[in-house]
C-alpha cells in the first residue's frame, strides 16, 4: 500500500534525525566552511519534534491542493504555502509571524532537499518573497513583547502568582521555556532539576541546562534574585565541587535528574522575562574589569569561484575585551557582552539586540 505524504514526511525526518545522531553540527560546518546550510541532518529531538509538527500542517495543505506525491511539490508550490500563511488572520494579527514562516520554510527545505527531490539552489527563502513579515530588532515591536517583564507582572498579577516560581527562575537564570521544563530528550529529564543548580564557595548560584541543539551551557544567577532562588530550591542546590566535569558526566546526570517543572501556560510570554535577565546581567557584568583579547572569526569576499558564486576566505579579528561596545541602549565592555552571550546560549553578540533593545 503506497504511503501518503504525511507518512513520507515523517520517514524523511526520522532518517535525518538518525543522521544527526551519527555526526555533529561542528563536523558539518567544517565540511562546508560554515557557509552552506545543511538540510540532511537534524541534531536534536526537539528540532525533530518541531519539524514534524510543521510538516503535518504542510501535508494537510498538500492534501487540500490535491498534491499526493513528492514529485508534485515544486518550489513554486512551496512558495504558495508561505504566501498562504502570510495572508492568514491569526489571533487578530495579519498573517503568521516572521519566525513561524521562516521555520516552515526551513522544514520544507529539509523535506525536499534532504530527500533529494530538490537541489540546494532550489531552496525557498522567506526573504525572497514579497511583503513577508520581518523580525524586529526592537523588543517593543515584536509580537507579545510590547511589555517589559515588570509591566507584565503588574498587569497579570493572578497569572504571575500561579506561576511565580517558574517566571522568577527564568528571570533569575535567563532560561528558555524548554530549558526550564524539559522536552523529549532523555525521557523528559532534561529540564531544570535537582542536578541543575550549583553554588560556589562565595555564594554565587549557577545553573547547567541543555540548550538548543543539545548544547550544554552554564548560566549565572543575577545577584538581586539569588536569595529568592536559594529559598525556592533550598536543599536541591549542590556545591560547585559536585558539578559535572565533562559532557559524559552531564549526560549521566540527565538520566537521574528529577525536573522541578512540567509544561505551563503558553500565554506566559517567557521571552520578555528572559530579556529582563539580559538587561540586569549586562549592568552587573559591566561592574567587572575585563582584560585580554578575543579572536573573532570573520569571512570576507575574495573574488568568484568557477561557477560564478562568491568565494569567501576565513579570517580572524582580534578584539580587546576591555573596549566599549554598543548594543541598543546599552554601552558596556565587550567582555561583558561576550560573557552574557555565553550565559544566554547565543553564538553571536548581535543576537542580544532583540533582548537588550530599548533597555526597558
Amino acid at each position: 500500500m503506497p504511503k501518503n505524504l504525511r507518512h513520507i514526511f515523517r520517514s524523511e525526518l526520522i532518517k535525518q534525525r538518525k543522521n544527526g545522531i551519527k555526526t555533529t553540527r561542528q563536523q558539518i560546518k567544517k565540511a562546508h566552511n560554515g557557509k552552506m546550510a545543511d538540510y540532511h541532518h537534524i541534531f536534536s529531538d526537539n528540532s525533530y519534534k518541531k519539524h514534524w509538527a510543521r510538516a503535518q500542517k504542510f501535508a494537510e495543505f498538500c492534501r487540500q491542493n490535491n498534491i499526493k506525491k513528492m514529485e508534485q511539490i515544486t518550489p513554486s508550490f512551496a512558495q504558495k504555502y508561505l504566501l498562504y500563511e502570510r495572508d492568514q488572520n491569526v489571533n487578530g494579527y495579519q498573517g503568521y509571524s516572521a519566525s513561524t514562516i521562516g521555520s516552515d520554510a526551513l522544514m520544507i527545505n529539509h523535506l525536499m532537499i534532504g530527500s533529494g527531490y530538490w537541489k540546494n539552489g532550489q531552496r525557498i527563502q522567506k526573504s525572497k518573497l514579497p511583503d513577508m513579515p520581518k523580525r524586529s530588532t526592537l523588543l517593543a515591536k515584536q509580537r507579545q513583547k510590547s511589555m517589559s517583564s515588570r509591566e507584565w507582572i503588574s498587569t497579570h498579577p493572578h497569572t504571575y502568582a500561579q506561576y511565580k516560581n517558574q517566571i522568577d527562575t527564568i528571570r533569575a537564570f535567563g532560561l528558555r521555556r524548554r530549558e526550564l521544563t524539559g522536552g523529549s530528550s532523555q525521557n523528559g529529564r532534561d529540564g531544570l532539576g535537582d542536578r541543575s543548580i550549583y553554588q560556589t564557595k562565595d555564594g554565587r548560584l549557577f545553573a547547567i541546562v541543555q540548550g538548543k541543539g543539545g548544547k550544554i551551557r552554564w548560566t549565572e544567577c543575577r545577584q538581586d534574585l539569588q536569595n529568592e532562588m536559594k529559598q525556592i530550591y533550598a536543599k536541591k542546590i549542590r556545591p560547585i565541587s559536585e558539578r559535572p566535569k565533562s559532557k559524559s558526566d552531564f549526560r549521566h546526570n540527565l538520566k537521574i535528574n528529577q525536573p522541578f517543572y512540567r509544561s505551563f501556560d503558553h500565554n506566559v510570554p517567557t521571552h520578555i522575562h528572559r530579556a529582563n535577565y539580559a538587561q540586569h546581567m549586562i549592568k552587573q557584568l559591566n561592574q567587572h574589569n575585563f582584560s585580554g583579547t578575543k579572536k573573532k572569526i570573520i569571512y570576507f569576499r575574495n573574488g568568484l569561484k568557477a561557477n560564478g558564486h562568491t568565494k569567501y576566505t576565513k579570517g580572524y579579528k582580534s578584539i580587546n575585551l576591555h573596549d566599549s561596545y554598543q548594543i541598543g541602549a546599552y554601552s558596556a565592555q565587550y567582555g561583558a557582552f561576550y560573557q552574557l552571550s555565553k550565559y544566554m546560549g547565543h553564538n553571536r553578540l548581535d543576537v542580544l539586540q532583540s533582548y537588550l533593545g530599548e533597555g526597558r
